[in-house]
C-alpha cells in the first residue's frame, strides 16, 4: 500500500514537473482564437491551418468503395508478372469504371508493366469516384520501363480546373480585403449559389509589386499569376451583398488588383491511389546529369526532365496513401524515379499520407528532383519521407498557400543518382521555393543533413524566384546530421519559426542576399530555438483541428454528441441515405440535417414509420450532421 502511494506521489510530482516545464507561444495562448481582425500587412499572428486535408480535416481520408474492376480478370486480364506490358489493361479498367461513374480499379500482388506510348501519361483518371488499389507496399509494383519521360507521368489525375482562365461572369470584390476572413463583400451575388466552387483571386500588378519592394519582378507580373484561391461557397447574401466561403482567404486582396470571384467547373473529386509500390526504369546514359543539361538533347537530364510519378492537377477533396517508391532489380544506380515524385497543382484539399518518395536520378536546374511539390490550396502530406533528392517538400508559386506538411521527414536532400549513384545537385533542402505562397505550415517535421527554407532566393529565370514566402509558419521543427542549422526564415511581412530541436536545432533569418532585408523586413519571429520538445502544444494543426471541430459540434448540438436512436446509411453518401429509427413506429421524431456551419439543409417531422429516406443529391459536398431530436451522428456527402 505505501509502495504505490509513493509511486502515485512521485507520478504526480513528475506531472507537475512536466507540466511546469512546458511553454506556448507569444501568438498562440491558450485563449488562443482563430484572427478574423488582424491584417497581413501590419500584423504579426498565426493564422487556423486546419482546413487541410481531404474534407477539410473533418474526416478521416476513406477507403477505397464501389464496383472492383480487377485488371487480372476478363475483359482487362492484365499480366502481373512484369514481362508484358499492361497499360492498356489496366487504362482500360480505369476507363470502364469511369463510365460506371465510380469503381476500384484493384491491381492484385504482382508487377504491373507500363508505358506512356506516345502519350504524356501512362495511366490516367479524368473522372470523378475513382480508386487504384494495390494489395500493399511492397506487394503491388507498377513499373515504368521508359526513361525516355521529358515532361510525362506514370499515373495522372488530371481536369482542367480553369483557375486562371477569367470568365466573362465574374464578381468584383467592393471592399479591400486585409484580414484572414471568409465573408466576402461583391458586386454581384446572383453569379453564386451554395456549393459553388470558386476561385477567389486578384491580378499581380506594378503597384503590388511596388508595394512590396520586390522591383526585379517589375513588368513581369502578369507571369506571376497572381493569388489564387479555391473555395467552395456555404452561404450567399443578396441583401448585404456577400457571399460566405468555406476556408479563409491567405493574403490581402485589394480592389486596387481587379481582385474578384469566379466559377470554376471541371475539377473531379474522390479519387484515391492506395496500397502499391511505383518504380521507374533507371537512365543508361553514362554523363550528361549536370545542372543544365536538362536542355541538351540526347542527354540523361534532357529524357528525365520534367518527369512525373504521380500528379494530381484539378483535384478536389482527393487523397494518396501508403504508396511508395521502389528499386527495380535492373537500377545498378539505385534510382527509383527519373526526377520528380508527386505533384499536386490547382487542387484543393488533397491528402497525401504515409508515402515514401526516394533516389530521383536527375535533380538539376528547370524543377527536377522535388520529392512532393505542392503548388495547390489546403494539401495536407503527413507521415512521408523523402529521401537522396534534391528538395523534399516543397511550396511553390502564388496559387500555393494553406498547406500542411505534418509529421514528414527530408533525409540527405541536395542529392542525385546520376550514373553514379552518388552526385551532388545545386540545390537542397525543403523550400518554399517561389514566387510569395502564402500561409503555409510545416509542423512536427524532421530533416537531416536537410533542412527547411522559407528564404529569399535571387535565383531562376525571370521573374526570379527572391520573394518566396509570407506568414508561414514552421512549428515544432526536429533536425539531425551535420547541417548547421533546420530552419531559414527570411518572409516578406512576416514570418515564424517556433520551437526546434535536436543535433541542429539553429534557426536562420539573416539574409540570403546582401541587401534582401530591405524587401523582406522586419525580422521573421523566432521563438523556442532547443525548446521544441516542451512546446505545448506539440502539434498547432492537430490542436487547431480539435478545436475547430469541437466548435462545429458544439454549434449544432450544445450537449455532448450522441447517437442511440437511429442510423444512417450509407455514410459516405452520395445521392440518397436512410434514416433507420431503433423503435419500430417511431412517432413525434424531428428529423434534421445541418450543414458545418449549423445551418438547417433539411427539417421533416416523422411518424409511426421504421425509416425515413433523404435525397441528398443536391448537397455540396462535405461534413453535415443528422439529428433527431436531441440526438447526433455525422455525415460525409462525398462526390
Amino acid at each position: 500500500m505505501l509502495k504505490s502511494l509513493l509511486f502515485s506521489a512521485a507520478l504526480l510530482i513528475t506531472q507537475i514537473v512536466v507540466q511546469a516545464q512546458t511553454w506556448r507561444s507569444e501568438y498562440y495562448p491558450s485563449n488562443w482564437t482563430a484572427p478574423t481582425t488582424k491584417n497581413f500587412y501590419t500584423d504579426a499572428f498565426l493564422q487556423d491551418y486546419s482546413y487541410a486535408g481531404y474534407q477539410r480535416g473533418e474526416v478521416d481520408i476513406p477507403a477505397p468503395a464501389g464496383k472492383v474492376f480487377d485488371v487480372t480478370k476478363a475483359p482487362y486480364s492484365a499480366d502481373k508478372t512484369g514481362v508484358k506490358d499492361a497499360t492498356s489493361a489496366i487504362q482500360n479498367a480505369i476507363d470502364d469504371a469511369q463510365t460506371n461513374k465510380g469503381g476500384v480499379v484493384y491491381l492484385p500482388a504482382g508487377t504491373y508493366q507500363v508505358n506512356p506510348g506516345s502519350n504524356n501519361f501512362c495511366l490516367r483518371i479524368t473522372s470523378s469516384n475513382i480508386s487504384i488499389k494495390g494489395a500493399g507496399v511492397g506487394k503491388t509494383f507498377i513499373y515504368n520501363n521508359t526513361y525516355t519521360m521529358k515532361g510525362k507521368s506514370i499515373i495522372s489525375i488530371y481536369a482542367n480546373a480553369g483557375w486562371s482562365t477569367t470568365p466573362s461572369s465574374k464578381a468584383l470584390l467592393t471592399a479591400d480585403i486585409m484580414n484572414p476572413v471568409n465573408v466576402l463583400p461583391v458586386d454581384n451575388t446572383s453569379l453564386f449559389k451554395v456549393g459553388d466552387v470558386v476561385v477567389v483571386r486578384n491580378y499581380i500588378n506594378d503597384s503590388w509589386i511596388n508595394e512590396h519592394k520586390e522591383t526585379a519582378w517589375l513588368g513581369y507580373g502578369s507571369s506571376l499569376g497572381g493569388l489564387m484561391y479555391c473555395r467552395i461557397v456555404q452561404a450567399v447574401d443578396a441583401v448585404k451583398k456577400t457571399i460566405t466561403i468555406d476556408v479563409p482567404v491567405r493574403y490581402a486582396l485589394k480592389t486596387r488588383d481587379g481582385s474578384c470571384v469566379y466559377k470554376t467547373t471541371g475539377m473531379i473529386s474522390e479519387i484515391g491511389l492506395s496500397g502499391f509500390s511505383i518504380g521507374n526504369k533507371q537512365h543508361p546514359a553514362t554523363s550528361g546529369y549536370g545542372e543544365t543539361d536538362y536542355s541538351v538533347s540526347g542527354t540523361g537530364a534532357y529524357d528525365c526532365d520534367g518527369a512525373f510519378m504521380i500528379k494530381f492537377n484539378g483535384a478536389i477533396n482527393c487523397w494518396m496513401k501508403n504508396v511508395s517508391t521502389y528499386k527495380i532489380a535492373s537500377n545498378t544506380t539505385g534510382a527509383h524515379m527519373l526526377s520528380n515524385g508527386v505533384i499536386v497543382t490547382y487542387s484543393k484539399n488533397v491528402s497525401i499520407d504515409s508515402c515514401s518518395f526516394s533516389y530521383a536520378q536527375y535533380g538539376g536546374g528547370n524543377g527536377n528532383g522535388y520529392a512532393y511539390r505542392v503548388t495547390a490550396n489546403e494539401t495536407m502530406v503527413s507521415n512521408c519521407t523523402s529521401y537522396f533528392v534534391r528538395h523534399g517538400l516543397v511550396f511553390a508559386s502564388m496559387y500555393c498557400s494553406g498547406n500542411v506538411f505534418y509529421k514528414c521527414k527530408d533525409i540527405k536532400s541536395g542529392a542525385q543518382c546520376g550514373s553514379t549513384g552518388n552526385e551532388k545537385t545545386n540545390g537542397f533542402g525543403s523550400d518554399h521555393h517561389q514566387h510569395f505562397s502564402q500561409s503555409n505550415l510545416v509542423d512536427n517535421c524532421y530533416s537531416e543533413n536537410s533542412a527547411f527554407y522559407a528564404s529569399y532566393t535571387p535565383y531562376g529565370s525571370n521573374p526570379m524566384h527572391n520573394l518566396t514566402a509570407t506568414h508561414s509558419t514552421y512549428w515544432n521543427i526536429t533536425s539531425g546530421g551535420t547541417n548547421p542549422y533546420c530552419v531559414w526564415t527570411q518572409q516578406g511581412r512576416y514570418g515564424y519559426a517556433i520551437g526546434t530541436s535536436g543535433t541542429a536545432s539553429a534557426v536562420y533569418t539573416k539574409e540570403a542576399k546582401a541587401g534582401s532585408a530591405t524587401i523582406t523586413d522586419p525580422v521573421d519571429i523566432v521563438e523556442g530555438v532547443g525548446k521544441g520538445a516542451t512546446l505545448s502544444p506539440q502539434s498547432l494543426y492537430q490542436d487547431q483541428l480539435n478545436n475547430r471541430l469541437a466548435d462545429i459540434f458544439t454549434a449544432v448540438n450544445p450537449v455532448e454528441p450522441q447517437n442511440t436512436m437511429f442510423t444512417v446509411f450509407p455514410n459516405p453518401a452520395s445521392s440518397s441515405i436512410t434514416v433507420e429509427f431503433v423503435s419500430e413506429g417511431a412517432i413525434n421524431n424531428t428529423v434534421v440535417i445541418l450543414n458545418a456551419l449549423g445551418q438547417a439543409v433539411f427539417q421533416q417531422n416523422v411518424n409511426g414509420v421504421k425509416s425515413l429516406n433523404i435525397d441528398v443529391q443536391n448537397y455540396p459536398s462535405g461534413l453535415y450532421f443528422v439529428k433527431v431530436n436531441s440526438d447526433i451522428t455525422k455525415l460525409l456527402i462525398a462526390k
